[in-house]
């Protein structure tokens, strides 16, 4: 089992929306740090963009550590703060995800 801090999560989002960026002639996503919008007016992705990020991400955690997840689950979607507002929620949520996952 490989370990995946906060810092990998970062780092793994941040590799993501640089690509995903690319893909979509939206530069501004290279240059995203923890404080970036993932969704909502100041965002540059549109709903089909951020379902996509959260595939990817699935996907590469699989391969990074070896465990399936599922990004948009009933706890995510039912908190107060949405882990999908900025990149550094994100990142919170989904190390919350792995260690539950690996325990």
């Amino acid at each position: 089992m490989s370990v995946f801090n906060r810092e990998a999560a970062v780092r793994l989002i941040l590799l993501r929306l640089a690509r995903l960026g690319a893909e979509l002639g939206k530069p501004a996503l290279a240059q995203a740090d923890e404080q970036t919008r993932l969704f909502g007016e100041a965002s540059h992705l549109d709903s089909i963009g951020l379902v996509t990020l959260m595939s990817d991400l699935e996907e590469d955690i699989h391969r990074a550590c070896g465990v399936r997840i599922v990004i948009a689950d009933e706890r995510a979607m039912s908190r107060l703060t949405s882990p999908f507002r900025r990149v550094g929620l994100l990142a919170d949520h989904l190390v919350e995800l792995v260690a539950a996952a690996q325990a």
